[in-house]
């Protein structure tokens, strides 16, 4: 993507130690007996692009009982997808915009694969998406609109970040005005359950709401996590089931 708002990672040529997929299973397990690790996360960079490692990986994790996570763009065929897809718990997929204009002149992509990947694996593995506002590409409270009816056509549950940009690597566009993105998330508020905005210092757009009362059932400041009023999976003021995994590990 042109705007990559993480290219030191993405283009840099760093050095790298092999580590076979049965070592880093056997070293994520090490961490889960000693704290708070579940898993292992594919992530920086894009998982599709060792997608053979990932799944081996995936496959020994998922046997040895550990969550896996893909951090993805979604940019799949559907064959390596169904194929890994019974051993993934959750994907956090990029939708990077709502336009097949916008995919191809920034990101060398198209939209249609990457709609198809999240429809495939709603419904098979947690689900959250996020979409980085990027100054007069994809910011116009239209195009956010036609993301939300999508979205809220699939699951008015899963959860939606909207992320701010900043200017990086081949896009020199003005970083984006923090009120776009509370317009934006005000927008998907109307239809959609849990809504979040990302890069930006904003406490209350990174708690967790119950959409029935209302009421804070996650706390967050950074990477800080409290829950507040979690019975569960259910809100403790009014029973509301809420689209939660696991338990909430306190560390705040």
């Amino acid at each position: 993507c042109k705007f990559c708002q993480s290219w030191e990672i993405a283009q840099g040529d760093a050095p790298t130690t092999a580590v076979a997929p049965e070592e880093l299973v056997r070293m994520a397990k090490n961490e889960a007996a000693r704290g708070p690790c579940v898993g292992i996360a594919y992530t920086y960079n894009e998982p599709w692009i060792w997608y053979e490692y990932v799944y081996d990986a995936a496959v020994l994790a998922h046997a040895a009982g550990l969550k896996n996570v893909l951090v993805t763009n979604g940019f799949v065929e559907q064959e390596p997808l169904e194929k890994i897809l019974p051993y993934i718990d959750a994907m956090n997929i990029d939708v990077k915009a709502f336009t097949d204009d916008y995919y191809r002149k920034l990101c060398a992509g198209r939209l249609e694969p990457v709609l198809r990947t999240v429809e495939k694996a709603v419904g098979r593995c947690h689900v959250e998406l996020t979409t980085l506002i990027v100054t007069g590409c994809n910011d116009s409270p239209e195009e956010i609109k036609e993301l939300v009816d999508w979205v809220a056509g699939l699951d008015p549950a899963i959860p939606l970040h909207f992320s701010r940009y900043f200017p990086r690597y081949r896009m020199d566009a003005p970083p984006t005005p923090e009120e776009t993105l509370w317009k934006a998330r005000s927008i998907a508020l109307e239809k959609l359950h849990y809504v979040y905005l990302g890069n930006v210092h904003a406490p209350e757009a990174d708690n967790t709401y119950c959409p029935r009362c209302k009421k804070a059932v996650i706390e967050r400041l950074g990477y800080l996590v409290r829950a507040v009023n979690l019975d569960g999976n259910r809100c403790g003021h009014c029973g509301q089931e809420l689209n939660i995994l696991g338990e909430a590990r306190v560390n705040w």
